[in-house]
């Protein structure tokens, strides 16, 4: 008699770990981000207590850390109009793709929640 594996339990405890390291990384960014503090992948992993490895394959995380950093670097370059022009544009952009993601996100969980 061949007995069935059961699995399910393992894979319901992978997806809480996985759950409660987003929320712990998406926690880190966004104390970082008010504290004005440096934002990238080195920092966020070390903040977060996660590797890097993680973050780049965590797409929605991937791209917020980016759009931070960005941000942070934009503000450090001296601009002109034409200049601050692009740059504001280009992040209303990232912004915009920031929320998108966001709302995507608030979905799922609702979607959890029923």
């Amino acid at each position: 008699m061949i007995r069935k594996s059961n699995t399910t339990a393992i894979v319901q405890l992978a997806k809480d770990k996985s759950e409660k390291t987003r929320i712990r990384v998406e926690k880190a960014i966004s104390e970082m981000a008010l504290k004005e503090e440096k934002i990238n992948f080195n920092t966020v992993a070390q903040k977060a207590n996660v590797s890097k490895s993680w973050l780049y394959k965590q797409k929605e995380i991937r791209i917020r850390v980016e759009t931070l950093r960005g941000m942070q670097i934009n503000e450090l370059i001296p601009r002109s109009e034409d200049v601050l022009i692009k740059t504001l544009k280009s992040r209303i952009k990232a912004l915009e793709e920031e929320n998108e993601l966001l709302k995507e996100q608030v979905q799922k969980l609702y979607g959890k929640l029923f």
